[in-house]
C-alpha cells in the first residue's frame, strides 16, 4: 500500500454485497489464502440470492449421471449449444468472454454445492408449455435461501470477516487504481478499508426507479413498476464504478416479472392474472398474443411498455373455477407451480375488490366502470374476443386456441397486474476476468464486478430460454473474479523489487 493512503484495517480483497456473487468471490479467495472482507448494508446476507429457484449449468455431473432429461425426444445442452443460445438471445450484443466465464465455469457451481451438502431434485426447465427452453435448470433442495445458507456457512468457516449493516460509500482510489473503500458501519462511523481488489456484487440498480428511468430502456414507467421482491439493489455498485470511470455502454437490461399489484409471487390472484388470459391497458384494449406469458421476463417486458404500467387481467367466474379446480394453465416455477390448484384464489379476489385492488362486474360495461375504463372499449373487447374464443382462433394475435378461455360467466373480475423488476442485468461492463473496465475498454486496476452488478450476457432482455441464468453467472463469475485477483497477487509477489 501506498504511505500516503491511511487505513482503518487492511485486506487482500474487499467484496461488497453477499449474495451468491459476493460470497463466491469471497469463498474462492479466502480458500487461495488471501485476507478477504465482506460488506453487506442489510442486517442479514444473501441478497436477490435467497429468491433463486434453479441453476443453469451445462454438462454438469447431474445431467451426465442421468444421461437425458425426464421429457421425452429433450436432450441436455452442450457448453456449445449454451455458448450459441447466448449469443443468438441477445442479437450478438453478449461478450464472448462472458459468456465463456459461465459456459465454461457453471458445472464447477453444481459440485461446490453438492460438497457442502446440498441435493438436487431435478434438472429441467422452468416453464414447462415453453419450446425454446434449454434443459439447464438445476433445482435444489430448500431453492435458494438454502444454498444461501449452505454458502454463508462456507465463507465463515474460510476465516473471511463479515461485516452486516455496513453500507459501502466511495471506493479509494490512488494513481488511478483502486485500493480500498470508504464505508459506514451500523453505528454511522465512517470506516476506511485498504484491499489490493474491491469486487463489487450489489446487485445491480433494480430497485432504485431514478436509475431504471435514467439507464433502461422503460424509462416512462420506470416510477409506475412494483417491488413484489423487497431487495435493496438501489445501485450502490454502479455510483462507485462510475466514479473510478467505468463505462456506460451496456447499461440498461433488466430482469421484470408480472404480478398483481400490492401481492407477492405466490399469491394465487396474482398467479391467476399471470395465466395467458385476456389482458387490456388503460384504454381497454388488447395489446399482444397473452401467450408471451409462458416467459416472465418477455411478458414483464410487454406490460412495462404499457401505458403508467397498468395492466389488467380479465377473467370470469368459469376461469376462476377453473383455475381452482383444474389448476394453472401455466407455471411460474416455485412460485405458481405448473398445474398448481389455486385453492384460494376467490378467497383472495373477494379481499382484493374489498381493498380496492381488484374489481368485478356483472357485466363488462358495469367492470370498466369499476376499474375507470371506458365501457364501451371493454365491451367490444371482451365481444370479439369471446368471438375468438368461439371460432378457436384468435385473427388479432394468434393465441393458441388452448388458451381461449372467454370472458361471459358473471361475475368478472380484473386484477390489477403490474411489472414487477426483480433485478437489473445489464450493469457495469466487464472483460471475461469481471474486470471494470472504461470507455476504452481498459481494465481499471483493482476493480471488479460480478452476478447481476456486470454486463455482457444480455442484449436487453434476461434469457429464460436458458433458465436458472442469473444464479448460475452469480456465482461463476465470482469465482472467475476471485481467481484473477489470486493470480495477480502471485504475480504481484514473484516480481523482484528493483534494488535502489
Amino acid at each position: 500500500m501506498s504511505e500516503a493512503l491511511s487505513f482503518d484495517a487492511e485486506y487482500d480483497v474487499v467484496v461488497i454485497g453477499s449474495g451468491g456473487s459476493g460470497k463466491s468471490a469471497a469463498l474462492t479467495a479466502a480458500q487461495g489464502g488471501l485476507n478477504v472482507a465482506l460488506l453487506e448494508k442489510m442486517p442479514q446476507t444473501g441478497g436477490t440470492s435467497i429468491y433463486a429457484e434453479g441453476t443453469a449449468a451445462f454438462e454438469s455431473s447431474e445431467q451426465k449421471a442421468r444421461g437425458v432429461p425426464d421429457k421425452e425426444g429433450k436432450k441436455f445442452p452442450t457448453k456449445e449449444e449454451g455458448y450459441r443460445r447466448y449469443v443468438d438471445y441477445s442479437h450478438h450484443r453478449a461478450n464472448p468472454d462472458v459468456i465463456h466465464a459461465l459456459v465454461d465455469n457453471s458445472a464447477e457451481t453444481i459440485d461446490i454445492y453438492k460438497s457442502l451438502g446440498i441435493n438436487y431434485s431435478e434438472v429441467t426447465i422452468y416453464a414447462y408449455d415453453q419450446p425454446n427452453e434449454l434443459y439447464t435448470f438445476h433445482r435444489p433442495e430448500g431453492l435458494g435461501a438454502h444454498c444461501q445458507e449452505v454458502l454463508l456457512q462456507a465463507v465463515e468457516d474460510a476465516g473471511v470477516d463479515i461485516f452486516t449493516s455496513t453500507r459501502a460509500q466511495h471506493l479509494i482510489l490512488s494513481d488511478g487504481a483502486v485500493r480500498g473503500v470508504v464505508a459506514t458501519d451500523s453505528s454511522d462511523k465512517t470506516i476506511r478499508l485498504g484491499a489490493r481488489a474491491v469486487v463489487l456484487a450489489s446487485g445491480g440498480f433494480g430497485n432504485n426507479p431514478d436509475l431504471v428511468e435514467k439507464y433502461s430502456w422503460f424509462s416512462r414507467t420506470a416510477h409506475d413498476m412494483y417491488q413484489c421482491v423487497p431487495t435493496q439493489n438501489t445501485g450502490d455498485g454502479l455510483a462507485m464504478a462510475l466514479e473510478a470511470g467505468a463505462d456506460t455502454e451496456s447499461l440498461g437490461a433488466l430482469m421484470i416479472a408480472c404480478c398483481a399489484r400490492g401481492k407477492t409471487l405466490t399469491s394465487h390472484s396474482s398467479g391467476a392474472g399471470s395465466q395467458p388470459v385476456l389482458w387490456v391497458n388503460k384504454t381497454g384494449k388488447r395489446f399482444a398474443s397473452e401467450e408471451v406469458a409462458l416467459s416472465f421476463a418477455d411478458a414483464g417486458n410487454v406490460m412495462a411498455e404499457q401505458p403508467e404500467g397498468a395492466v389488467y387481467a380479465i377473467i370470469d367466474v368459469d376461469t376462476v373455477t377453473h383455475l381452482i379446480e383444474n389448476g394453472s394453465d401455466i407455471g411460474l416455477g416455485d412460485f405458481i407451480p405448473y398445474h398448481e390448484k389455486l385453492v384460494r384464489l376467490q378467497t383472495e379476489l373477494d379481499q382484493d375488490v374489498a381493498d380496492g385492488i381488484a374489481w368485478t362486474g356483472g357485466t363488462p360495461e358495469e367492470l370498466a366502470e369499476a376499474i375507470g375504463l371506458d365501457p364501451q372499449v371493454l365491451r367490444q373487447t371482451i365481444d370479439e374476443y369471446n368471438d375468438a374464443c368461439d371460432q378457436g382462433e384468435d385473427p388479432v394475435f394468434f393465441k393458441p386456441s388452448r388458451f381461449l378461455r372467454p370472458v361471459r360467466k358473471a361475475p368478472l373480475y380484473a386484477i390489477n397486474m403490474a411489472p414487477s423488476v426483480l433485478v437489473s442485468c445489464g450493469g457495469i461492463r466487464v472483460n471475461g476476468d469481471m474486470q471494470v473496465t472504461d470507455r476504452d475498454y481498459t481494465p481499471i486496476p483493482g476493480l471488479y464486478a460480478v452476478g447481476m452488478e456486470a454486463s455482457g450476457l444480455y442484449g436487453d432482455t434476461y434469457n429464460l430460454d436458458v433458465p436458472g441464468t442469473a444464479n448460475s453467472f452469480a456465482h461463476a463469475s465470482g469465482r472467475v473474479a476471485a481467481r484473477h485477483i489470486l493470480d495477480s497477487v502471485k504475480a504481484d509477489q514473484a516480481t523482484p523489487v528493483a534494488a535502489h
